[in-house]
């Protein structure tokens, strides 16, 4: 009797646990195919119809989609299961991972929406992290876990917590203050003057700035030191930048002729390329008495930094071009030997 009881008991346990491995093995199965194929069908159907928006919602969802399947799946399977004993838990569980995933997923398209209005990556990672942490006090409250005792120790140990975070913490909250200052911002092209690093912000990040120079190589810099260094920002000069091309001519050439010579020369460099500033007329400032010549600048305005040294050569070919066809001289250092006979 007692055999047969434990038995039938053993079977129908067995029973619900391969009731349940079924229910998971199917569930997570129509997951993947709803996200491999369903999904992809209707992210197409908004991107083709104009609800750009919509379709990269969707792919967002994507990855939360298969992850929310599994999740059911596995829900179901536990409830199925002969686990009686600790089914508060597991609803638990399960409640705060669900509800987590939706605020990281309202988190995602958040950070996505706002991307097309916040340029550095720092604001857009404080808006998430922002989202985030509402998101799980809400779920710790519902879950009734009491936040007064966490918060206690947290307020006790965060000492050592912040003196180990010293150089994170003050990279962070630099960050936030380049952003703030809105004086460099991603695609400006600034000089730092301490070490001559110049170059166009790539992006702004939690830890640091990254730099691109016109070797294209990225450059690294912690935010406290961009912070704290001399900056020559060349984006908030709305007006183009100053291209400087320096020449001299000999003694006695015709001053007047050679500054309308030089002007016209840089003139149709400006005209050929579009990376210079069509509307500012150059200028040609005569400098100095050297020993050999008078030397001059000749000023113009590029748009693009890394067009600067480019239009600075081409203007300096057409210079020199100019000059052989209107013989102006431009002179070098000589030395006038005279022998005596006796």
């Amino acid at each position: 009797m007692i055999l047969s009881l434990l038995n039938q008991a053993f079977s129908e346990t067995f029973s619900s646990w391969i009731r349940s491995i079924v229910l998971f093995v199917v569930l997570s199965s129509t997951g993947f195919i709803f996200r491999k194929y369903v999904v992809k069908i209707i992210q197409n159907i908004f991107s083709k119809i104009g609800f750009v928006l919509s379709g990269e919602i969707i792919g967002i969802s994507r990855n939360y989609i298969s992850f929310w399947f599994f999740l059911i799946a596995l829900y179901i399977a536990f409830l199925t299961a002969p686990l009686n004993s600790i089914g508060a838990i597991i609803h638990k569980l399960f409640y705060g991972l669900f509800v987590f995933s939706v605020v990281t997923l309202v988190a995602s398209i958040l950070s996505k929406f706002l991307s097309k209005f916040i340029l550095e990556k720092i604001g857009i990672n404080i808006i998430r992290l922002a989202i985030i942490l509402i998101g799980l006090v809400l779920i710790l409250n519902q879950l009734g876990v009491k936040l007064t005792p966490v918060l206690a120790a947290f307020g006790v140990g965060s000492l050592p917590v912040v003196l180990g975070l010293q150089d994170t913490l003050a990279n962070f909250f630099a960050g936030v203050s380049i952003v703030a200052s809105k004086q460099i911002v991603r695609g400006s092209y600034i000089k730092i003057n301490s070490t001559g690093v110049e170059g166009t912000i790539v992006e702004v990040n939690w830890r640091s700035t990254l730099i691109k120079e016109i070797s294209n190589s990225i450059i690294s810099i912690p935010n406290n030191k961009l912070l704290s260094s001399i900056v020559t920002s060349f984006h908030l000069n709305k007006s183009g930048v100053n291209a400087l091309v320096r020449c001299g001519v000999a003694y006695g050439s015709d001053l007047e002729h050679v500054e309308r010579i030089a002007m016209l020369a840089a003139q149709e460099v400006i005209d050929k390329y579009d990376d210079s500033v069509k509307t500012f007329i150059p200028i040609v400032q005569f400098t100095n008495f050297s020993d050999f010549s008078i030397d001059f600048i000749l000023i113009f305005k590029v748009k693009n930094m890394y067009k600067k040294d480019f239009l600075q050569s081409e203007t300096l070919k057409n210079l020199y071009k100019k000059f052989n066809d209107e013989k102006i001289e431009i002179p070098y250092p000589r030395r006038t030997i005279t022998l005596h006979s006796e």
